[in-house]
């Protein structure tokens, strides 16, 4: 009995170190089994970071498209606002040449029915001197027939013929008429 009382303490003291190593082994699982806990629990918290870093990268890139769109937009936006200004720009710099244009063309107008006018004075003027050569070479005519009237007078220093004073008078004012009205012409 000793002998299993000795095989009884070495099988009990077997198993106690049987037990003691489970124990250690158990704990050892168990810190083993709590190490990858924390490290799943890190990889799913890392994960779950990185997803919310990718969605917010994923936010942001559309939020940078979104407002590169809309930048393209207010660009286009811009370039079709100074495309219609330009043209606005450019008719009206059309239409102000067309105006001076007309403006000028007007004024030439003007001048030329100025100079037409003074044309139409003078060619008036000259036809009015012309009258008036022709009533003084009249005048000159009937002057000198009344002198020759002088050549035959009668005792009283009469002129045989009548003198036509009146008619005389007449050429005079119709030739000073035409000489007034020819120098008022070309004023």
């Amino acid at each position: 009995m000793v002998l299993a009382g000795c095989a009884s303490q070495a099988e009990q003291q077997a198993m106690m170190e049987q037990q003691a190593a489970a124990q250690a082994e158990a704990r050892e699982l168990a810190v083993q089994f709590q190490q990858a806990e924390r490290a799943r629990l890190e990889a799913e918290r890392s994960e779950r970071e990185l997803r919310e870093q990718l969605a917010i990268i994923q936010r942001e890139r559309e939020a940078a498209e979104a407002a590169r769109e809309e930048a393209e937009q207010r660009a286009e936006e811009r370039a079709r606002q100074a495309a219609v200004l330009q043209q606005q720009q450019m008719a009206a710099e059309r239409a102000r040449m067309a105006q001076a244009e007309e403006e000028r063309i007007a004024a030439m107008e003007r001048q030329l029915a100025e100079y037409e006018a003074r044309i139409s004075r003078r060619e008036q003027a000259n036809a009015r001197l012309r009258e008036a050569i022709t009533a003084a070479e009249e005048l000159l005519q009937m002057l000198a027939t009344e002198q020759s009237k002088y050549d035959n007078v009668d005792a009283n220093g009469q002129t045989a013929e009548p003198l036509q004073k009146a008619l005389i008078s007449e050429l005079e004012s119709r030739k000073d008429r035409l000489v007034r009205e020819a120098q008022s012409l070309s004023n």
